[in-house]
């Protein structure tokens, strides 16, 4: 198996605090305001068109520059800055749940400390922020790690993220803590880059990518339909969720699956490195068709069913956090410039988040028997699955078969070395005691 590098080392600090960056702001905008309704679905809806805008439109501006790594330095010395727009909204709760808690029931109260139209503002500059970010990160995340190795970095990346994010919810409770932390986390990545100075792969001028090339790559299509399908399907469970329990249990279980995301993306990290990224896939599909499966005989297998969801959830956010966020796309790009893969494979999220403001209160008042709908949603997460029997590997078998042969050969080099280090050894003890004896006979004379 790969090795870490320091390059490994760079992109776990920088994608972790830009990720744990984005979930806190989203979370502000999402849950600690005031707004709903219509105005809600405006403000979300302007994060989130202007991070995919920012995301198309920044690309050329990356490409002009040429260099990541000055991108990326500007970017988070920006951050540090913008990080004080949080100052303007008047909150002292974190909710981890983001979008599902938007259309369950609140049972904490929240403060106006800013006016729709700032708000709205605060949302359009974050999602700018952080759609003209994140393809560059994720770009020379791809570019500088091995695809041997890609997966375990991106399971520790989920992890380390999950973990820090719950910290956040659970022991940062205002706006002057949460503002340092966050400051703290963009401050460490900017001062990780200048001082561990990680390779520079500079964007490829012959071969440019469009996103018209993205959209007929056929592996790219037949990754990306399962995980727009799943991201949908899901958009339609959460509010489901919340109709059936109550309000602080879901956000209790919520905590529990995210946490364990976190520890799974790790473990099957290793997993996707080594035996490949398609089978986990069907691992992670199947899991979370029988997590819905057993909640559609809740009634039946009292709180079993629900612990079983949990276990399922937990284990498919894993797979799918490590591979559909991080991983697949790089895989697919194959040492083109990847950012344009990333944008396309970001889509899925755009749509599923702002479909569950749009939708989510409809679905609420519209639901009326859970059992049936949680048996329809695993039968479609089953029928989602369909693309992936069609879809190639990603882990490059080359690639795997050179790791591998790597590994043999270093620990060949390491037997070696060690038999050497025992004969070396021996030959040092016989003189020793030839010179015992010696010194034995020389003495009774």
């Amino acid at each position: 198996m790969g090795k870490f590098s320091k390059s490994d080392v760079v992109n776990i600090i920088l994608l972790v605090n830009s990720l744990v960056w984005y979930l806190c702001s989203f979370s502000f905008l999402t849950n600690n305001t005031s707004f709903t309704g219509n105005n809600l679905v405006v403000i979300i809806g302007i994060n989130l068109v202007t991070t995919f805008l920012a995301a198309v439109l920044g690309i050329q501006v990356i490409q002009k520059i040429k260099s990541r790594t000055k991108i990326i330095v500007s970017w988070l010395a920006m951050g540090v800055f913008l990080t004080l727009l949080i100052l303007l909204i008047d909150s002292s709760f974190f909710d981890f749940t983001f979008l599902p808690n938007v259309i369950g029931p609140h049972t904490q109260d929240f403060s106006i400390g800013a006016s729709f139209f700032e708000i709205s503002l605060i949302s359009g500059i974050v999602g700018t922020y952080c759609g003209f970010g994140f393809p560059v990160l994720l770009g020379h995340y791809t570019a500088t790690t091995k695809s041997v190795n890609r997966a375990k970095v991106s399971g520790i990346i989920i992890f380390i993220t999950s973990l820090s994010f719950a910290a956040m919810t659970l022991f940062v409770h205002n706006s002057i803590s949460a503002v340092i932390v966050l400051t703290f986390c963009k401050l460490f990545g900017l001062i990780a880059v200048l001082f561990l100075k990680p390779s520079e792969v500079k964007i490829n001028e012959k071969e440019k990518v469009s996103y018209k090339t993205v959209l007929k790559t056929r592996s790219m299509m037949l990754y990306l339909i399962p995980w727009l399908m799943f991201s949908i399907v899901n958009t339609f469970a959460l509010p489901a969720l919340n109709i059936g329990f109550d309000g602080e249990f879901i956000n209790s279980i919520t905590l529990v699956e995210n946490v364990l995301a976190g520890i799974f993306a790790v473990i099957f990290g290793f997993v996707a490195d080594r035996f490949g990224r398609k089978r986990l896939l069907f691992f992670g599909f199947t899991m979370i068709g029988l997590g819905y499966a057993a909640l559609g005989l809740f009634s039946l297998l009292s709180m079993y069913g629900l612990y079983f969801y949990i276990l399922a959830d937990g284990i498919a956010w894993g797979i799918f956090a490590m591979l559909f966020v991080l991983t697949i796309w790089g895989d697919i790009a194959d040492k083109r410039d990847s950012e344009k893969f990333f944008v396309i494979g970001f889509l899925p999220f755009v749509i599923s988040a702002f479909m569950q403001v749009l939708f989510g209160q409809f679905v609420v008042d519209t639901l009326v028997d859970l059992t049936n709908v949680f048996f329809f949603i695993s039968i479609l997460l089953f029928i989602a699955v369909t693309p992936l029997y069609f879809a190639p590997e990603t882990l490059p078998e080359k690639d795997k078969k050179e790791d591998e042969l790597k590994a043999y050969l270093e620990e060949a080099i390491k037997r070696v070395e060690r038999e050497s280090s025992k004969r070396q050894w021996r030959k040092q003890a016989v003189p020793l005691v030839d010179d015992s004896e010696s010194y034995d006979e020389e003495r009774e004379n």
